[in-house]
């Protein structure tokens, strides 16, 4: 049986509309694969130029420390982290390599809101030998929105916020860190 020339046409018209529309439907779907929306980072939560804030933390014995206490008369590098965070574990160890290049033990100091026998034993996993504190009374995230991990804040001697920095893999530069934490 032999089609009309009308209905050749016809079905040639739906079969290249169900073609184009097919793929109008997988390029949208590539499109959408290589160009995912941008979540937008949250803000860092302090500028440089601030004051670092006075927070009760809990040492890894379970005492309570302020940290105006730990920044007293000497800058410090605060790291805010979470250890179930790849990106906080980089960090840390990153930091534990420059330790022996720039200054004592006490000079970076970590805080997390684990408690601290979870702070103790990740401590120990990643062979880490500057202390982390427990945010108890979650104080940062509360009153302060640290809410994205790892975070790193370097203090200066007079407690003012030198630099705030997430990167967890760029090389630290020991001399500029020196230098800030000596404002």
């Amino acid at each position: 049986m032999r089609m009309s020339r009308s209905l050749r046409i016809i079905v040639f018209l739906l079969a290249a509309a169900a073609v184009g529309y097919a793929g109008l439907r997988f390029g949208r779907s590539i499109k959408e694969r290589s160009n995912p929306p941008v979540a937008e980072a949250p803000p860092f939560p302090f500028l440089p130029g601030d004051r670092f804030p006075d927070v009760a933390l809990v040492d890894s014995l379970g005492a309570s420390v302020r940290t105006s206490d730990l920044l007293a008369n000497h800058g410090a590098v605060v790291l805010f982290l979470d250890p179930n965070c790849e990106g906080c574990t980089e960090m840390s160890i990153r930091w534990e390599h420059a330790l022996a290049d720039l200054f004592d033990r006490s000079r970076v100091i970590g805080i997390s809101r684990e408690a601290h026998d979870v702070n103790r034993a990740y401590r120990a996993a990643n062979h880490l030998t500057f202390p982390i504190y427990q945010d108890a009374e979650d104080a940062f995230l509360d009153r302060f929105g640290v809410t994205s991990f790892p975070l790193e804040v370097v203090v200066g001697q007079s407690g003012t916020i030198r630099s705030v920095s997430d990167d967890s893999v760029t090389p630290i530069d020991v001399e500029w860190i020196r230098k800030a934490m000596t404002d």
